[in-house]
């Protein structure tokens, strides 16, 4: 690929950030070019986000200077920062979901409602609207639809036209592909390119170093708050873009899968919803197997892992542990039975303003009798041998906020929390989305250790390489079926691929 112009839209010079005694930033400079994609790569902490923050407006730098057209300005909020073009494309959906296409790329734009009445003028956004995405994207979308009823990738289009409706020159993708199918991230990525093509500049934020390779003009790495490096990534390889990030070649996930024994430990039969969703799911899960679930996004995963913990209601299946039935009618029962449940990162998983040792003791301490086993290992001791059992780092005490801690230890802590209980069944939801590489491959060996310790792991993932990396068997899921199960394995790589699509 090659970029279009050697025009600088945007630059940070000698650019350094502080916060308390922890340097965030140090000396940076880094530019972006009119028709660039520039990938950032780092690890959680590294200082991305701080970098993308200070560009936006909404950090002020300690040292150095910003650049917008070549002119050296003073960013004093994001609006400074978007009146010159700089807008973001978070990895959280920031839609009404209620409320039409047409609106939400107008949201906020008062010039187009009438002064007396408030009403905007719907003909005009529908139109313009209309216009923009057949104009940018060459997408016939009907502006009157509600955001909601749009599948994933179009949704986050709609995301982009409202920067592009409101004058952007650079766009941040921040992570906009985690919980993206393969499928789903190819396409995002087209359209990422046709941004390109017409002359923006794009920072493209991702842990996912095959992404970096395909999307990517030039990578830049950061590592501690400073640019190791700029290179071009037609002189990469994916083997130097982690030793950019990480300093050596060594976090190239590479490790022996567990080996299930024969047994049987949980049977899941003809499990459906009333509603549809999910229907007549069956499988067996063996002590020490790790099985995948994989799919394209929203197809089932999440609801078929609630059903299994009690956390959503079944219209009819049945569960067997050990080849004996359970009754498993609400999270209580299921932990109680063996079962614990991480759901995907976000307010489903961590409780933002409370401390590690809150966090790590809301299961055990809502659903388990005082006096049973399990709940004498919620004092402190047990928590902090289990925290550091799994190399958990960036803190130093139990009562530092959970959110201080960077994404990848901070998930290593909730997985921790899910083990805690020592169950039979880990069921698991994106472990690995959004963590840096070193974070990621460290999740990957404490799933393995699970297993090979004669626990039984379900994973539900949209990473490919978590498939075929860890899992031994995959069942691919769609529209809320199993439509067929296989061994996990690299050779297989395009067969799950095509089963998903």
């Amino acid at each position: 690929m090659s970029v279009h112009s050697d025009e600088v839209i945007v630059k940070v010079e000698g650019v350094s950030k502080r916060f308390g005694a922890i340097n965030a930033l140090t000396n940076v400079s880094l530019s972006i070019r009119k028709g660039e994609i520039i990938g950032l790569a780092g690890h959680n902490g590294a200082g991305k986000s701080v970098l993308t923050k200070i560009m936006g407006g909404i950090y002020i730098p300690d040292e150095g200077k910003i650049f917008y057209g070549g002119q050296e300005v003073k960013l004093t909020s994001p609006k400074d920062a978007q009146e010159r073009g700089f807008f973001v494309v978070p990895q959280e959906l920031n839609l009404a979901r209620q409320l039409s296409v047409a609106d939400n790329i107008f949201i906020g734009q008062k010039e187009y409602a009438n002064r007396l009445t408030g009403i905007v003028n719907k003909r005009y956004i529908n139109d313009e609207s209309r216009k923009l995405l057949k104009q940018y994207f060459n997408i016939d979308v009907d502006p009157s639809t509600p955001a909601g009823e749009l599948d994933t990738v179009t949704q986050r289009i709609v995301q982009v036209v409202r920067c592009l409706r409101a004058g952007a020159k650079v766009i941040v993708f921040d992570e906009t592909t985690a919980g993206l199918s393969q499928m789903e991230r190819e396409k995002l990525f087209d359209h990422i390119r046709i941004l390109s093509q017409k002359g923006l500049g794009i920072i493209f934020i991702t842990h996912m170093i095959s992404e970096i390779m395909d999307i990517c003009h030039t990578v830049s790495a950061l590592r501690g708050g400073e640019v190791i490096g700029t290179e071009k990534v037609e002189n990469l390889t994916p083997a130097k873009v982690i030793e950019m990030i990480v300093g050596s070649e060594d976090h190239v996930f590479s490790s022996e899968k567990s080996s299930p024994k024969s047994h049987t430990l949980l049977s899941v039969k003809n499990l459906s919803t009333r509603d549809g969703r999910i229907s007549n799911v069956n499988f067996d899960l063996r002590k020490g197997e790790i099985l995948g679930i994989y799919g394209l996004r929203d197809q089932g995963q999440t609801l078929l892992l609630e059903l299994i913990y009690g956390a959503a209601k079944r219209s009819s299946g049945d569960f067997e542990m050990d080849q004996e039935k359970l009754n498993i009618k609400s999270p209580i029962d299921a932990l109680r039975k063996g079962i614990s449940y991480l759901p995907e990162r976000g307010l489903k998983s961590v409780f933002a303003t409370k401390s590690i040792r809150e966090n790590m003791l809301v299961q055990g301490l809502n659903f388990l009798k005082k006096g049973t086993p399990n709940h004498k290992k919620m004092d402190d001791k047990s928590i902090d041998e289990s925290i550091r059992r799994i190399n958990t780092r960036g803190y130093s005490s139990l009562e530092n906020r959970i959110t201080n801690l960077s994404g990848g230890n901070r998930q290593k802590i909730l997985l921790a929390r899910t083990m805690l209980l020592d169950p039979k069944v880990l069921m698991l939801l994106e472990p690995t989305q959004g963590i840096d590489i070193g974070a990621k491959n460290e999740i990957r060996q404490l799933i393995l250790q699970a297993a090979k310790e004669d626990k039984a792991v379900i994973m539900a993932t949209a990473e490919i390489d978590d498939i075929v990396g860890v899992c031994n068997r995959v069942a691919i899921i769609k529209e809320g079926k199993i439509k067929t199960i296989m061994d996990a394995t690299e050779e297989n790589r395009d067969r799950i691929l095509e089963a998903s699509s």
